[in-house]
């Protein structure tokens, strides 16, 4: 019998506290605080959607860059052919004055 009236009394005091609990919220409720997070929501999907537009956007230029670095050179054609047969012609020029 003792542990049937210690959990009614358990069960009134859990009462009373849901009762004053429920209380407190209808106050709030009733000074305008709402917990909507339907606008949150919302921009956090912009948000979302801004981020992978300029996620694929850096991933195009990352890519057209690499891609005219990989197609860069240093010097052009025309220019190491003329260094090349200008220092051959040195050298042929060279080897003939010092073996003359």
């Amino acid at each position: 019998m003792a542990k049937i009236d210690e959990l009614s009394e358990l069960l009134c005091a859990e009462l009373a506290s849901f009762e004053q609990h429920m209380k407190r919220l209808e106050e709030i409720h009733s000074q305008g605080i709402h917990l909507d997070t339907e606008e949150l929501v919302r921009q956090l999907s912009s948000l979302e959607n801004t981020l992978d537009f300029e996620k694929k956007e850096y991933d195009r230029i990352s890519t057209e860059l690499s891609n005219t670095i990989k197609e860069a050179k240093i010097y052009p054609k025309w220019a190491l052919v003329v260094f090349f047969v200008s220092l051959s012609l040195n050298i042929i020029g060279i080897a003939f004055l010092l073996f003359s």
